[in-house]
């Protein structure tokens, strides 16, 4: 009888995936210009950096530290000097380590059959490599901006191995005191400097960014044609190659063409029939156009259209329908629209 049920199963899900139509995604990925979260004012064209550095530890390489800091303290647009323009302060302040904590765990352990009990042997402390900077505009005291870079003026904590001896732990902390500092020092300053970059970038710089787009088209099924889909499909390929990596608005000729593509799109969504899967743009297909559209209008900037397509989409689809990273894209991009409002250059 369970075999009888399985095959019946199986029999149906060959089925179902018969008489379902394919997508095939085209994925393409784009450079353009993206806009900063915190803009600086437009007279403000150029910046210098100053530096300040805590205790560096024998061991250390002041010099590879100071270069490390000074490659990160970029603001890509504005042109760096000796000492005019926006001051972009950089403190790397001196590592701190807590005391140390010699600990026990005891741990439930099988021998011969025999559940025991085993003590093991630890050591925790707390330590913190704080990296802070601010950025002050020509003629003022209080920064325009500052934080810590990575929340690095929290301390993290540390947790060595588990010894069987207390013996075994001091001799091997008395061994590595030294390396294991080092190693941490040397993280920790690695990755407060690319959060310190990165935040530069996202906050105060127009900086490169890269879209990795994905339009659908259908495979040929049975007696039914896509080709109005390989077409808008076509047109949507070629506005996508009128993106030039320092677009900030999309031009004209791309707005053009994507309109084109749109217009495919939508003659095909009014053929949707969602309650049959014997049907030319069913429900999978129609998910796809919507996708289509939404991320169409989310790259021309319109987004009051993308927006109500999404909750078209999702009323009649009756779900979520629409990617999460186009979503995300749209977002992002709008907000950064919004903060720039007034001060949008088409291209750098």
């Amino acid at each position: 009888m369970k075999s009888t049920i399985l095959l019946s199963l199986m029999v149906l899900a060959i089925g179902l995936s018969l008489n379902a139509q394919n997508l095939d995604k085209q994925k393409t990925k784009v450079t353009y210009t993206q806009l900063p979260l915190k803009p600086l004012p437009e007279e403000v064209t150029q910046y210098y950096v100053e530096t300040d550095l805590g205790y560096i530890y024998s061991g250390d390489s002041k010099t590879e530290t100071l270069n490390k800091i000074k490659s990160a303290a970029e603001i890509g647009h504005l042109e760096k000097t000796a000492d005019q323009g926006a001051k972009l302060l950089v403190r790397l302040e001196t590592y701190y380590k807590s005391e140390v904590n010699f600990q026990t765990i005891v741990r439930k352990e099988k021998r011969d059959d025999k559940e025991v009990s085993v003590t093991y042997h630890f050591l925790t402390f707390d330590y913190k490599y704080p990296l802070y900077f601010e950025l002050t505009l020509p003629g003022e005291i209080e920064p325009f901006y500052s934080e810590f870079s990575n929340g690095s003026n929290q301390m993290t904590t540390y947790r060595s191995s588990e010894y069987r001896t207390s013996s075994e732990l001091s001799n091997w902390w008395n061994s590595n005191y030294k390396s294991v500092q080092g190693k941490l020092r040397t993280d920790l300053l690695n990755k407060n400097v690319s959060d310190l970059r990165q935040t530069l970038d996202k906050f105060f710089s127009y900086r490169k960014n890269t879209l990795y787009t994905e339009f659908f088209t259908v495979k040929k099924f049975k007696a039914f044609e896509y080709d109005d889909i390989d077409q808008a499909w076509g047109i949507a390929k070629l506005a996508l190659e009128e993106i030039s990596e320092n677009d900030i608005v999309f031009s004209d000729a791309f707005n053009t063409k994507m309109e084109e593509a749109i217009v495919i799109w939508k003659k095909a969504l009014a053929e949707s029939d969602l309650e049959s899967r014997k049907t030319r743009i069913n429900k999978k297909v129609t998910e796809a156009l919507f996708n289509n559209i939404f991320l169409a209008y989310a790259m021309m900037s319109d987004f009051e259209k993308a927006e109500q397509v999404k909750a078209m989409a999702e009323e009649k689809i009756n779900k979520r329908a629409i990617d999460n990273y186009a979503e995300s894209f749209l977002e992002g991009r709008k907000e950064r629209f919004e903060i720039n409002a007034g001060r949008i250059p088409n291209s750098l």
